[in-house]
């Protein structure tokens, strides 16, 4: 399911998208949805993440201190993968996405109101192609905010992810590498299928499991390093993982 965001602080237009775009999704019955239609920035922000199939439609000066160009980064610095539209008056503003490397899908003129819908459906289909396209290249991958950057790390690549003594701080380790983030442990264990909440500090790669002690409730993955496991959690493993048991 891709989720549409639309923000832009004309009431009528933004009616207006709102209305070509559900008509178009329910008479061709494409897998997306309106998932917000909003004035505010913030309230877009907000719902930001990188668990989702994202396609934004944007308005650039949207009566807020925020503008949609500001937007659009800290939404790209959130979802690298989201697909960005901005849908405005200003075409001078165009340069403005090539400057700060927005990377965006298409760029809409609104004084060409008779094109509007054309160019919109256009967009619905190329974000669905895309966006579909891409679904299982991004499974591969998980993404970390690290300070003001996304890191994107291939899933087999990360051991396991624990707290670290900084609260709200976390620690990936990699074979060969580790580095910080801050999150939630509840919140690492959903990034990807194999990642399994070990220990109440501690989320464990399931693939890089190579043994399971049920006696020291320790687990050792491929690099040699051991780590915690609960009692429960260790005999959950021993179903679901074929390695050596002790």
């Amino acid at each position: 399911m891709i989720d549409v965001y639309i923000c832009e602080d004309d009431v009528k237009q933004l009616e207006q998208i709102q209305t070509i775009v559900r008509r178009y999704l329910m008479i061709e019955k494409l897998d997306m949805r309106i998932a917000m239609a909003t004035a505010d920035p913030q309230a877009i922000l907000a719902e930001a993440d990188n668990q989702h199939q994202r396609l934004y439609l944007l308005d650039i000066e949207l009566g807020t201190p925020m503008n949609g160009i500001e937007l659009a980064q800290k939404l790209r610095q959130v979802d690298v993968n989201c697909k960005i539209v901005f849908i405005t008056t200003h075409a001078e503003m165009l340069t403005l996405t090539f400057k700060y490397q927005l990377e965006v899908l298409d760029f809409i003129i609104k004084d060409e109101p008779e094109a509007l819908q054309a160019r919109l459906i256009q967009i619905l289909n190329l974000a669905q192609t895309r966006l579909t396209s891409s679904q299982h290249h991004q499974a591969a991958y998980v993404q970390f905010k690290v300070g003001e950057q996304v890191r994107s790390v291939r899933a087999d690549e990360v051991l396991f992810i624990e707290s670290a003594q900084v609260p709200h701080k976390l620690i990936v380790h990699m074979a060969n590498a580790q580095f910080e983030y801050y999150g939630t442990i509840k919140q690492a264990a959903t990034l990807n299928k194999n990642f399994y909440r070990c220990h109440k500090s501690i989320v464990v790669n399931q693939t890089c499991i190579t043994v399971i002690n049920k006696r020291l409730h320790q687990l050792t993955v491929s690099n040699g390093e051991t780590i915690d496991c609960s009692v429960a959690a260790s005999r959950a493993l021993a179903k679901l993982v074929r390695v050596s048991k002790m």
